[in-house]
């Protein structure tokens, strides 16, 4: 889906990372189960990538987004292809267009219940309420990415302290 942005036409980027990332624990035996899908909005590119190689490197299958439109697109794209959602979302809040907190709404309100994680550098009690109300996680930036793999692993598992290579 193309959004307007003013009188400029946006086509927010999206993509499977992990077609270009194949790390991780997961087998390739079409007979296993499937890594975890984790979608991943995050607006700076660079800190987007590294937050997507810390994911493929834990061993889920991470699709990237580029702000809360491609987020909510890729949402739907996946419900659509697969019937199915994302094991995981990971969003940034101050996004050009939309917010992550304001397309995290909208997919609570439309029935969506995927665990998320909410990354921010705005102080933690500007946002703390919201952030409960959508039932997500929060992680203040700047963040150690070790700190984005153990809350992405609670979120999925419910285990804070689960560790790399252990399912």
């Amino acid at each position: 889906m193309i959004q307007q942005s003013g009188t400029k036409c946006v086509v927010p980027e999206v993509k499977p990372a992990g077609l270009r990332l194949n790390w991780g624990k997961f087998p390739t035996d079409p007979n296993v189960a499937s890594p975890p899908r984790v979608l991943v909005t995050e607006d700076d590119p660079r800190l987007r990538d590294l937050m997507v190689q810390t994911m493929a490197f834990e061993g889920f299958f991470v699709t990237e987004a580029s702000d809360a439109f491609a987020m909510l697109n890729a949402v739907k794209a996946c419900h659509e292809a697969c019937d199915d959602t994302f094991d995981l979302i990971v969003t940034d809040v101050r996004m050009p267009g939309l917010s992550g907190l304001d397309a995290l709404a909208r997919l609570r309100e439309s029935g969506c219940q995927t665990p998320a994680i909410v990354v921010s550098a705005l102080p933690r009690d500007m946002i703390q309420d919201q952030v409960q109300r959508l039932n997500a996680l929060f992680i203040a930036k700047p963040f150690a990415l070790d700190s984005l793999r153990k809350a992405a692993n609670q979120a999925i598992y419910g285990q804070q302290n689960r560790t790399s290579g252990h399912t």
